[in-house]
């Protein structure tokens, strides 16, 4: 800061006075009686640097400094330590049909278990669960930017793009269990990530339905589309009209 304040005001670090003046914190210039602003100084050094010599181009007023917190028990009385060790869990279970004719593909139940520790405030951890299991459902089955041989965008609306809606979403069964975190001191565990479990667990379930015929699934997007393709270009057309399959992730 002395540096650059010395460049804009005309005069050496030496005669340079920290302060406080009418628009906020400012460095002054004791011989001329100029002084700049900390915003100023902001300003020059971060967007009107072309007016800084060459020996000024590589300044910076940015500071990075990184606490690594240690991984040990926190202390309870104080309330300080370690909380990053707090990650919640959680299990998904999906029965997912596949209609054969259709190719269209049915959630026919879903359960959603989770363990965020000690639970604070129960039903906002239940809405978590909730709309986490949507949105993965949701990139999961419906949800997906489609671009054209060209590179435009064929998904551009919501009309086209078809994000989940309360009508799409099958009934969640939810429970939860508490293993408290020994890593904070109320013993709960972060809370409210849960989106990719869904996406395991629909496409794990849609593989497991199609594996014995061959067909792998090799996106984490699916619909009746991309199923058709995998399906057809396997050629896996067996007797029955639906294909069921129970899969844990």
């Amino acid at each position: 800061m002395k540096r650059l304040a010395a460049f804009l005001l005309e005069t050496s670090q030496e005669n340079l006075e920290f302060g406080f003046g009418q628009q906020g914190p400012q460095i002054s210039a004791k011989d001329n009686g100029k002084f700049v602003n900390y915003w100023q100084l902001a300003n020059v050094v971060n967007v009107n640097s072309a007016v800084l010599p060459a020996e000024l181009y590589e300044l910076t007023l940015n500071c990075r400094y990184i606490w690594r917190a240690p991984f040990k028990v926190p202390d309870k009385e104080k309330k300080y330590g370690s909380l990053t060790l707090t990650y919640a869990s959680q299990l998904h279970i999906a029965v997912v049909e596949i209609d054969r004719d259709t190719f269209i593909p049915h959630i026919l139940d879903y359960v959603a278990v989770d363990d965020c520790g000690k639970v604070i405030n129960p039903p906002i951890v239940e809405g978590q669960v909730y709309g986490a299991t949507a949105h993965g459902i949701g990139a999961a089955l419906m949800e997906n930017c489609v671009y054209d041989a060209v590179g435009n965008m064929l998904t551009a609306t919501f009309s086209d793009y078809t994000p989940i809606t309360a009508m799409n979403m099958p009934n969640v069964k939810y429970a939860h269990i508490e293993t408290p975190s020994p890593h904070s001191y109320s013993g709960a565990k972060g809370m409210g990530e849960g989106g990719a479990a869904p996406i395991h667990t629909i496409s794990a379930a849609l593989q497991d339905a199609l594996f014995s015929g061959g067909v792998l699934i090799a996106d984490s997007f699916n619909n009746a589309d991309t199923l058709y393709r995998a399906v057809v270009k396997k050629e896996i057309y067996q007797a029955g009209d639906l294909v069921k399959m129970e899969r844990r992730a």
